[in-house]
């Protein structure tokens, strides 16, 4: 099975406003960073407090979770200096409705992390760009997404991140931690703030309390959720100098291909949602790659629990900022998988699904039990790091509504993303187009070999990603205009 190469994105301690030369992986432009900030909440009302992270935030625990957003240059002016004093201007009274945000991550005297809310300040950092987004290759993303998500201090829960362009576009990226909040509470930040810049006030509240996911006296969990979550040592990570294995990429989905795969697989007396469809597509895709090399493989899917869990749990759910995720996991036959009908292959999928859904709220205490029998060191889900055989995990945020304009449009691009650092799975995160046509990007982190099974393909359902695609590309006089 190959392996995963280290992450690019590491941790950098604050440092001053000085400007900062940042290259990318492929030295294809340059982020320069023109100033660093620390932004504080402005009600001065709200009394410094450790909020203790829940069992739940820490099984991903303290690892970076940015939300990245690209915006078009605004028809109506603006440029990402105007951005930064929107920014500025608003985000002392925001912060005051995410105080976590402003705190600091330390470690307890057991060395678990626990969040310190004094109000020390998220970070801002705006930069610049010296290219135009119409020329940046957006299909590899080590050229493209990893050169404006800029380093910050892991103790730093929140780093707002401005990138001007040459065209007059721009990117904000929410670098926010896993260990406050999962990939649906995230998005609340950019959606609710743009909400914010427009009308001066807020529909939705979040909610930072953990008290309601506590473990049971003594904690009891069931041998498959012991065989699903494993304690982590060095030895049991992926090495990190498997530098060529992996690569990162964004496609483009039409979507009549969504509309065909689904009409593949809603055959044989089932139907099928466009999620099964693509999955069972991924799947049969993974068995191609996998070959000789394996006799099964695995897909997994990030199960969002905010909807499924029982009557006490609802109230708190609706604007919960935590982590309330688990895997769904199913592995089969390569054999099987490579010569099973979609249909098949699709009901395998919702049938995985479905079994942690419909038992969410057992599933989930008896994560928060087991992570207090085994809290120190690093925990982690077996599918998520590799451990068993070859796996690709799902995540997907395909419907999710996010309305981001803050009053230069709406953007290009809006998704979360993961730092893959030593995984051992290929990972998915699945997005709507923002054109809302029906179709799908995938910000894919994923072996070279299924990656040349996807690219291969004959159909050309998973085509590169670029700035035509998204919008980014200027009209042919404007373009010749600017170059004069």
């Amino acid at each position: 099975m190959p392996l995963p190469f280290k992450s690019t994105t590491t941790s950098q301690p604050f440092r001053s406003t000085s400007p900062l030369e940042m290259a990318s992986a492929g030295g294809s432009f340059q982020v320069k960073v023109i100033s660093k900030t620390l932004i504080k909440a402005s009600d001065t009302t709200i009394q410094p407090y450790v909020l203790h992270p829940s069992n739940l935030d820490h099984l991903p625990s303290n690892i970076p979770s940015p939300f990245i957003t690209i915006y078009p240059k605004p028809p109506s002016g603006g440029d990402y200096s105007s951005v930064a004093a929107i920014l500025r201007r608003t985000l002392p009274t925001f912060l005051n409705y995410f105080f976590p945000f402003t705190g600091r991550i330390r470690p307890d005297e057991n060395g678990v992390p626990e969040v310190h809310c004094n109000n020390e300040g998220a970070e801002l950092v705006v930069a610049r760009a010296d290219i135009r987004l119409a020329d940046v290759n957006f299909h590899d993303k080590s050229k493209s997404l990893e050169p404006i998500q800029l380093p910050y201090d892991e103790q730093i829960p929140l780093s707002i991140q401005v990138v001007g362009f040459a065209c007059g576009g721009f990117s904000i990226v929410w670098g926010g931690t896993h260990l406050l909040s999962d990939g649906h509470g995230l998005s609340f930040l950019p959606t609710l703030w743009t909400e914010y810049v427009r009308t001066g006030q807020l529909s939705r509240i979040p909610n930072h309390d953990r008290s309601i996911f506590r473990p049971r006296s003594p904690p009891t969990y069931s041998p498959e959720t012991d065989r699903s979550l494993a304690c982590l040592t060095p030895d049991d990570l992926i090495n990190s100098l498997s530098a060529g294995a992996f690569v990162k990429r964004l496609y483009h989905v039409e979507g009549k291909h969504i509309d065909r795969l689904r009409e593949l697989a809603s055959r044989e007396g089932r139907g099928a949602t466009r999620m099964e469809a693509f999955s069972a597509y991924l799947w049969k895709a993974l068995a191609t790659a996998v070959g000789d090399s394996d006799v099964s493989c695995r897909m997994a899917w990030l199960v969002d629990a905010r909807q499924r869990l029982g009557p006490k749990y609802a109230q708190a759910m609706k604007d919960y900022m935590g982590n309330v995720i688990t895997f769904a996991t199913k592995e089969a036959g390569v054999a099987e998988l490579v010569n099973g009908s979609y249909s098949q292959v699709a009901g395998m999928a919702s049938a995985a699904v479905k079994e942690v859904a419909d038992n969410a709220e057992d599933h989930f205490q008896e994560m928060i039990d087991w992570v207090e029998s085994h809290k120190l060191g690093k925990r982690a889900n077996r599918v998520q790091v590799g451990l068993g055989s070859p796996a690709l995990v799902v995540s997907s945020f395909h419907h999710i509504g996010l309305n981001l304009d803050f009053g230069l449009g709406q953007p290009a691009l809006a998704m979360a993303d993961l730092p893959w650092g030593r995984l051992g799975s290929a990972f998915v995160i699945v997005l709507a187009s923002p054109k809302g046509d029906g179709s799908l990007y995938m910000n894919a982190y994923i072996w070279s070999q299924l990656a040349d099974v996807l690219e291969s393909d004959p159909d050309r359902v998973f085509k590169p990603a670029t700035a035509e695609d998204l919008g980014l590309v200027e009209p042919a006089s404007h373009q010749i205009a600017e170059d004069l």
